[in-house]
Formats: C-alpha cells, structure tokens, sequence
C-alpha cells in the first residue's frame, strides 16, 4: 500500500486526499488554521506549564496547549492528529463513496445477553500496577502529575457546571424488536448505539486487513458535550459501564437507568478515596469534585474498585522490551499493541475468522495528554497493527450514523474507519501508556448475533 508523505511534518496517510487536507488545514500558506480560534492562538502558544510530571497522564515539561475551535484544548504536539481525525469525524456516505444501490437495510436486534459469573480467560504476564507505580510520589499538588490546564481549580464555571446538570438531550424513539413487537429507546444525544456492529462489517469489507478483534458490541460511543473541555477521563469510564450495563456483566447493579453523569462519576471517585483506595489521588490532585481537573488510571481504577468490580492495571514505559524475532528494541506502543492483541486471543473461541468477535469489555487506555476507550485491534496482511478506538473528542461522522442499523456493502470501507484508528503515527509519539481492563467475564461471543 503507497503512502503519501506531508512535505512539511512526519504526517502520512495512504489516501491522498486526507494528505491535501492535512497540508491545507496544518501548513496554510496564511499560517492559520480554520480549527484554531484565532483571538488564543498567541497566548496558548506561550502558555508554558511548569508542573513536574510523570507517567502516562503527564506531559513533557514545558509543553504547549492549544484551544481547538471546537472547544477542546490539545497539546500543541498532538493538535496534527487531532484537525486530521476532524476530518474523519465530518466523513459523510457520498464522501467515501459508501453505499451501492443493493444496500439491505436489516434493523439489527438488540438482545441482552445472559450473564455468568465466571472469571475472565484473559491473563497476561504484566504485573505493573498504576496504582503501585503512584506510590510514594504524592509530594503535594504543585509537584506531581499533571491535572491539565485547570490544574488549580477549586471549582469549575457556573454554565459548565448547569450544563452536566442537565446533561445531554434525550429523546424517544420508537422501532420494532425482534420478535416483531413495538419497543421504545431513550437516546441521549452524546451516546451513540451500535457502532461496533458497523464497524465489524467496515473492517470484513477492508481487503488491507487479515485479522481484526472486536470487544462486546453493547459498548456506546459516549463523546463530549459542545465546549465542556477535558472530561475524556470521564467519557471513557461512561464507555465502560455502557459495557457494564450493556452485557449485565458484574456490578452492573451499581448503575441502574442511565450512564452515571460527570458529577456523579466525581462523587464516586471521592468515596472511593474516602474508602482508602489509590487515596493518595487526593492528595496529588487536591480534590476533584465540581473541577475539570484531569483524571487518569488510578482514579477509574478506584471508582471500579470501590464497587467491587475486579480490574487490573498495566503500565508500559520506554524501558523497552527486547523483540524476540529479531532482537531488536521494540518500541513502547508494539508492546502495547503485543498486549492488546494477547487480550483479545485469550477471548476468542475461533481465530480461523477475519473477524473475531469477542464478548470481553472494552479496556481503558490512557497515554499523555489524554485518554481512549479501546474497541478492537486490526492485523493488516502487511503485518502492521492499529487500535479500533473509541475516542470521547470526537462524534461519530455523518456516514456511520446513517449505517447504524443496516446491513451494507462499502466501496471504501477504510475512508470511515479512519476515524477510530490509532496506529504508528498516533501512538508512536508517546513512549508511555496505561491500561485498564475488567477482570470479570460474560459468556463468549455475546453481544453478537
């Protein structure tokens, strides 16, 4: 597969017309980007932070962060990525020459798997805890991890706060269930449903792939809400319980009705401290609750925790690992991606499919800056790897909305799967990660029709 190389940045991308909007949007010949909001530009390109950091939820020393138009703030060395996934996020049918005239329209079923309580079948030979790894570096708030550019905070503005109040707007629909009879869904407009069922037909129609893993469907796309800022630790826990709640998989008592909120999320993570575990996060964050300070592994760690719902931690770091192919250094995010993988063979029943799709909860992965929920990871017949991610910045794009619910044939697949990969380019920037999974099993394939 050709790649095509940005003249001015190590950006790359097989897709030539991605390239001419990543020079377009990154290198314009007015040195302004339509993603920046032009009135910060000057000042967050100077704002320095002059935090001590360490481990996966800090930033190198002296960073710069940039407000996007949308809302969020980035850091300046990962604002390339973040215009280009805009791109992918705005991707519509007719753009990525979609659909074929003998689309099937098939509405999917939405049935409930039955739970087991059974222990999950994925283990693996890393021990590193992010909790052991904090211990002993609590030395007050002014020297430790990084918490963001709200850092010291003691509460967040009045707007911001009404607004995860009230949360996102829900409506009701209704549609016809399998067995044929009427059936009502409240849909809340930051959560998507039945994604994965589409990307598992995307990735069966992408001829590149000859291997992709996927976790349990039930899994909701849960993004930010318009200009709430850096909640992505949050986001990613919502993602989680929508496991949770979705496969009825262990605790899933501790979440009736809705997705926790934010600010209920916050309440959860204080208790867990007040509990005694991973309490040194108080500490080094000075209290969390009503703050848009960062959260990171530790405090999603306690929260699942303090609900006895079993999870473990893994931390990789740039002490690489030797390969035992060739005996080189392997980079940071190959041991991830090795790790990863691993997860997803210890879950499957038959790995003779292209498309294995597993009952097993989406993992928490954390890395500088900031934080995603991993949905699946695909092997290219070139041998490379990349993640399916679900990443809280970033809605779904107009042409998976319209897929949801059907059956279909893609004339390129790979054009609106972009947007939930993270491969070598993304991930090859950082050299430390944080990985979060539960423990706690539901039977195999369930989820999937």
């Amino acid at each position: 597969m050709a790649f095509y190389q940005c003249p001015f940045c190590p950006f790359s991308d097989d897709d030539s017309s991605f390239l001419i909007n990543h020079v377009g949007l990154l290198h314009p010949e007015t040195e302004e980007s339509p993603f920046l909001v032009k009135d910060d530009v000057e000042t967050m390109r100077t704002r320095r932070s002059s935090l001590e950091v360490a481990g996966a939820r800090g930033v190198p020393s002296g960073e710069d962060y940039i407000e996007c138009e949308c809302g969020e703030t980035v850091l300046l060395s990962e604002f390339s990525s973040h215009s280009d996934l805009h791109m992918a996020e705005g991707m519509a049918l007719e753009d990525a020459e979609q659909i074929e005239n003998d689309v099937e329209t098939t509405i999917l079923s939405r049935r409930q798997p039955t739970y087991t309580d059974t222990n999950s079948p994925t283990e693996s030979n890393y021990t590193d805890s992010a909790s052991e790894d904090r211990k002993g570096k609590a030395q007050g708030r002014s020297k430790t991890w990084y918490l963001g550019p709200h850092a010291f905070e003691d509460q967040m503005p009045t707007w911001l706060r009404k607004q995860l109040e009230k949360g996102a707007k829900a409506t009701i629909t209704n549609t016809i269930g399998s067995d044929g009879r009427l059936v009502q869904y409240e849909l809340i407009a930051n959560e998507t449903r039945d994604v994965l069922p589409i990307l598992s037909q995307l990735c069966e129609q992408d001829r590149s792939l000859s291997k992709v893993y996927l976790c349990h469907s039930g899994v909701q796309h849960v993004v930010k809400m318009d200009k709430e800022g850096g909640f992505c630790g949050y986001r990613n826990i919502q993602m989680m319980i929508s496991f949770i709640q979705g496969a009825r998989s262990q605790g899933f008592e501790s979440f009736p009705g809705r997705i926790p909120s934010i600010l209920e999320l916050q309440d959860l993570i204080e208790r867990a401290w007040d509990l005694g575990i991973n309490s040194s996060g108080r500490v080094e964050t000075g209290g969390i609750r009503g703050t848009r300070k960062f959260i990171g592994t530790p405090e999603a760690q306690a929260l699942i925790q303090s609900l006895n719902i079993p999870c473990d931690a893994s931390a990789f770091n740039n002490a690489t690992k030797r390969d035992k192919a060739d005996g080189k250094d392997s980079p940071t995010h190959h041991q991830l991606y090795w790790f990863i993988e691993q997860y997803f063979l210890n879950g499957t029943r038959d790995t003779s499919e292209k498309i294995c799709r597993t009952s097993l909860p989406p993992l928490y992965l954390q890395h500088p800056g900031h934080s995603l929920t991993v949905v699946g990871l695909e092997r290219r017949k070139s041998g490379a790897a990349n993640l399916l991610v679900f990443d809280p910045m970033f809605k779904p794009s107009p042409g998976i909305l319209q897929l949801i619910g059907t059956r279909f044939r893609a004339a390129a697949p790979e054009r609106l799967l972009k947007a939930y990969r993270r491969g070598d380019y993304y991930l090859g920037k950082h050299n430390c990660f944080e990985v979060l999974k539960l423990t706690s099993g539901v039977p195999l394939r369930a989820g999937w029709d």
